[in-house]
């Protein structure tokens, strides 16, 4: 420590000594070091500086530290675990921080704590971890465990059986890591058909207001990933959050008071046309500015969104959060509607790069194309808007058919504008918003389809009486627009 200037200390509280293992405590003594040894090698070498030993941690063969795990091994030797431990067990907890895992990193510091609360969370926690490595093995993520991901996920239904018949235990931490670990289990399959997410999340819900509601968890890690536990199953089916926002991801996704905000023409035409819808408008020029702030890949950004979430978590509860079509169905609510779905696919991708996965867009893609087909509006100077939604929508798709539809789409629209470079069209979608970096080369997916059905259209006649809507018939007999 240098002693020119005067001492000062950072204190990181314990109330036992396990207290060490949880994962955000040892990102937070790692932070505070290693401050210390940047202060230290920024200093003078002054003749008492040479005299002095300067601690640093490194890890083995890397420059830069570890911010996903602090101490060595992939497992921790000394940890008390809520079961004992075979050769598979360990070898499904060694996955989640292998240097090489596919695991989720997102929030892992939040939700892997609660995965040692209780039985029942730590063995749909190694189900999930089976998952995984079936999706590293086979290239997908399963839509149903497999044999060794079903024992795990059965012997938590009897642990969660015996855990709830105990009124005692009920209304505890327990219960609630309980619930939630099976609603993430589910929510993670993307597979709702069964109901099984909605009815665990009712029980959160019951065992929750029964508690005193959502602020009765204190414990921080907890109350996080029950809203994100929350929070991905509503988003994987597009229905809107139940559990409200904690209050660390509201902070967390603040931009300093005195940061700037980027103007984007588009933003403008929007609150001059369509004055009367706020909600959205109001989401996206926020994402503009945390963006533009690059909040979503500094160093910062990607040690929250290891340990607690960042500003895309708080985002997508928004967007999930407004519903305009339930407002009505005139022209402004449906252009907000179409607007909403296609900032959650723009945003999809960013998730994926702060370590989450797999992201389901699925049925963002459905509704969306569900919307354009059923409601024939006028855009008029908020076109560049309608290409920005089919372009991240046809990119984001894994349904051929909705793919080609959406091609389609985005194609009729192009011409209408009289957009016959690709180079034009690319330049209306980045003066939306854009981000290279996440972005770069996916318009190769479909510049060629699009280009192949513009050039196809203009060789077609014009019809005099052809409406000036959106779409008239789709897919066949469309015009230009």
């Amino acid at each position: 420590m240098d002693r020119s200037t005067k001492p000062a200390f950072n204190f990181v509280n314990l109330k036992h000594p396990d207290d060490l293992k949880d994962e955000e405590t040892q990102l937070r003594i790692r932070r505070l070091a290693m401050t210390e040894v940047g202060k230290a090698r920024r200093k003078p070498k002054t003749k008492r500086a040479r005299n002095e030993i300067v601690l640093e941690f490194r890890n083995s063969g890397e420059e830069k530290p570890d911010f996903d795990r602090f101490g060595g091994g992939n497992i921790d030797p000394f940890s008390a675990y809520p079961v004992p431990l075979d050769d598979s067990a360990r070898a499904l907890l060694a996955h989640i921080f292998q240097p090489d895992t596919n695991h989720s990193s997102q929030m892992r510091g939040t939700w892997y704590p609660v995965g040692l609360f209780s039985a029942t969370a730590f063995h749909n926690m190694l189900a999930n971890s089976q998952n995984y490595i079936f999706q590293k093995r086979n290239g997908y993520y399963p839509s149903q465990d497999d044999a060794l991901a079903l024992t795990h996920h059965h012997k938590a239904l009897r642990q969660a059986g015996e855990l709830m018949k105990n009124a005692q235990t009920l209304n505890t931490d327990q219960a609630v890591a309980a619930v939630v670990s099976f609603m993430c289990h589910h929510a993670l399959h993307g597979s709702f058909a069964g109901g099984e997410f909605h009815k665990h999340r009712n029980a959160l819900i019951k065992i929750v207001a029964l508690r005193g509601g959502f602020d009765a968890i204190e414990t921080e890690h907890l109350r996080i990933t029950t809203s994100w536990a929350d929070l991905i199953g509503a988003f994987f089916q597009d229905i809107p959050p139940v559990v409200p926002l904690p209050q660390k991801w509201v902070s967390d996704s603040q931009s300093p008071p005195t940061s700037p905000r980027p103007f984007r023409p588009i933003s403008l035409v929007w609150k001059q046309q369509l004055f009367s819808r706020s909600e959205w408008i109001t989401i996206f020029d926020d994402v503009v500015q945390l963006i533009s702030l690059d909040k979503a890949f500094n160093d910062e950004q990607l040690l929250l969104a290891v340990t607690s979430g960042s500003w895309m978590e708080p985002t997508l509860w928004r967007l999930l959060t407004i519903r305009p079509l339930q407002q009505g169905s005139e022209r402004g609510h449906v252009i907000e509607e179409v607007c909403r779905l296609g900032t959650l696919l723009f945003l999809s991708p960013f998730w994926r790069m702060l370590g989450f996965g797999p992201v389901w867009t699925a049925a963002m893609s459905r509704n969306l194309l569900l919307l354009l087909m059923k409601h024939m509006v006028e855009w008029q100077d908020l076109k560049p808007l309608l290409t920005w939604v089919l372009y991240f929508a046809a990119i984001e798709t894994n349904d051929l058919a909705e793919r080609s539809q959406l091609v389609f789409m985005l194609a009729v629209v192009a011409g209408g504008m009289q957009l016959n470079d690709w180079g034009d069209i690319m330049n209306i979608v980045k003066s939306v918003l854009w981000v290279e970096r996440v972005f770069v080369g996916t318009d190769d997916l479909i510049k060629d389809e699009v280009m192949a059905i513009i050039a196809q259209n203009a060789m077609r006649p014009v019809l005099v009486d052809t409406p000036p809507v959106f779409l008239e018939e789709f897919p066949t007999d469309v015009e230009e627009d």
